[in-house]
């Protein structure tokens, strides 16, 4: 930060004068000969630390906005992959690029990407999440486009930088709760609007977006006809909402010791894939609830 006028003023007058055999009498004059070349000098040291500091924040700015190299540089190549398509070099062998732009071959519509310690290598390995599909209805890339995915990532990173693609399926939200309801619908039509609701959160939620236990009550609560949820406070895995995550190799996690990928979360947590969805009740989720079976409906007893 460029300093006044006056302080400039002052250490320079303090150095001219460690330099004089001979000085002048006490003048307070900015008007003698020396006092005003000091003067002068100092005002070109002040309008020159001024510049500097507009140099720094223009330059600030433009380092910030160059991506270049960056996770962010490469989060955006990879929304602009076209499946089927192959990379050529540019003319100068600077840079890759497609021949022709075509959206309608861009498969990759969400990335997220976090930095993580790699063994055996100094610098941070970048993991980046891709998933396709529309908000509400993400789904992981499947095993052959993945693997074109990570030769196009491979062909455009600079040299030295580490990274690696993962497509996982969506983590399975289970909300095992208690909902009261004044009675006024059957319990099928109830099942739906809650099912509705549940679907219209998860759509809301950014991907890789933290997901709250609170904001999935409110969503069962906010249901018309609801009149309650209730969640027990006891700390046991009887109530509450749970999730089941995948790996990088699409198998689902097992808490150590078991064969139960459920997990109750506490106040928040993030989608191991970027997503969260209902369960398939089919293949190695034939096992996981649907939400209908953990939702438990009781009517209002004041109603």
């Amino acid at each position: 930060m460029a300093r006044s006028l006056s302080e400039i003023y002052a250490v320079a007058k303090e150095c001219r004068n460690n330099y004089l055999e001979l000085t002048e009498f006490e003048n307070s004059s900015k008007m003698s000969i020396l006092d005003a070349f000091t003067w002068v000098t100092s005002a070109c040291i002040w309008t020159f630390e001024n510049v500097m500091d507009v140099f720094k924040v223009d330059l600030a700015k433009d380092l910030q906005n160059r991506i270049n190299g960056t996770p962010a540089y490469f989060a955006n190549a990879l929304m602009k992959y076209q499946s089927g398509d192959d990379l050529v070099i540019s003319e100068d062998g600077t840079s890759f690029s497609y021949p022709q732009v075509d959206p309608t071959k861009r498969i990759v519509t969400k990335v997220a990407y976090y930095e993580e310690d790699e063994p055996g290598f100094h610098d941070k390995i970048v993991r980046f999440k891709i998933a396709t599909g529309k908000p509400g209805a993400y789904s992981r890339i499947d095993d052959d486009e993945l693997i074109a995915i990570r030769a196009f990532l491979n062909q455009i990173l600079f040299a030295g930088q580490h990274a690696r693609v993962v497509s996982r399926i969506g983590d399975v939200l289970v909300p095992r709760v208690v909902v009261y309801y004044d009675g006024a619908v059957p319990e099928d039509d109830l099942y739906a609007a809650i099912e509705s609701a549940l679907n219209e959160y998860i759509a809301s939620i950014d991907f890789n977006g933290l997901v709250y236990t609170q904001k999935v009550i409110d969503s069962i609560q906010n249901v018309e006809h609801v009149t309650d949820v209730q969640v027990s406070s006891d700390d046991t895995d009887h109530q509450g909402i749970f999730i089941a995550s995948y790996d990088d190799d699409n198998n689902l996690i097992y808490k150590e010791g078991t064969t139960d990928p459920l997990v109750k979360i506490g106040r928040y947590f993030v989608p191991n894939s970027g997503y969260i969805k209902q369960s398939s009740a089919s293949g190695v989720e034939k096992d996981i609830p649907l939400w209908r079976d953990t939702i438990i409906l009781k009517l209002e007893d004041n109603v």
